[in-house]
């Protein structure tokens, strides 16, 4: 039986706790203490659930330690685990920004460590997490790791770690450009009339739909694009605006950018 120690439960942290807690080979433990009261009344039959560091007894005995808090708290906490010296223990931080030798250095002895980037719709086991690891990390925690994140969707492994604030900027910010475009979609079903709660319904099974489709035909995005856009139909004056002259297409560059070198800067902090 693993036994691991989640420090952090907010948005990301819940839902691996979620997934986990149904898994009987795993032995989770929790600390977090802004989400202590909430963690008690509703996992305290399950889990062990600590309000602070200091309150962890026996903390080497754990096989895997997650990092699931939020970057600028990360020179405060990890550092309280620098003692630590057994091999054997794997470290996982979902940290954004934060690269592989901030925690080296941080937990001053050698360990194994991984680092994750899982997205959003982890929350109802359909996301997508990517990672890469340090040399030292055998292949036994590779598995292991692969394993924890499947339960809340797909996994990629990445060889370089500069990738990650790549997939940073797709994957893991990714849900928020979808659900900033549907957001607008609503609002503009809403202008020509259409009621809110009929406006929602045909945003959302469309999206659902269009994505389902993608996945069961062997056409590209493209592709489908195209059929729909019939010449002289009105899709294609749609499809107009979105690309004269690139404009839309410039917008997801910069955004994408935006997203990628901000990764990069909060690696640097």
């Amino acid at each position: 039986m693993n036994k691991i120690l989640l420090v952090g439960c907010g948005h990301m942290g819940n839902a691996l706790l979620k997934a986990w807690i149904k898994n009987s080979s795993y032995n989770i433990s929790v600390i977090d203490p802004n989400k202590y009261k909430y963690l008690k009344q509703k996992y305290s039959n399950k889990i062990l659930i600590f309000k602070s560091f200091e309150t962890v007894k026996k903390i080497e005995e754990f096989d895997i330690i997650v990092f699931a808090i939020k970057p600028h708290i990360t020179k405060k906490v990890v550092p309280l685990f620098d003692f630590l010296q057994n091999k054997r223990i794997l470290f996982i931080s979902i940290v954004a920004g934060k690269r592989i030798n901030f925690f080296e250095k941080a937990l001053y002895h050698p360990h194994q460590i991984i680092r994750a980037m899982p997205n959003m719709p982890a929350l109802v086991q359909k996301g997508i997490t990517c990672f890469v690891a340090n040399k030292i990390t055998n292949k036994k925690n590779r598995k292991i790791a692969n394993e924890l994140f499947s339960k809340v969707g797909k996994t990629i492994w990445l060889k370089k770690e500069s990738d990650i604030d790549k997939v940073t900027a797709i994957s893991g910010s990714g849900p928020a450009y979808y659900f900033l475009f549907i957001e607008n979609l609503i609002l503009e079903a809403i202008k020509l009339g259409i009621k809110s709660n009929i406006a929602k319904e045909l945003v959302y099974q469309t999206a659902l739909g269009s994505i389902e489709l993608l996945f069961k035909d062997k056409k590209s995005a493209q592709e489908l694009k195209n059929i729909i856009a019939v010449k002289g139909g009105t899709t294609e004056a749609a499809i107009h605006v979105f690309e004269k002259n690139s404009k839309f297409k410039k917008i997801i560059g910069k955004a994408i950018n935006a997203a990628y070198y901000h990764s990069i800067k909060l690696g640097k902090n």
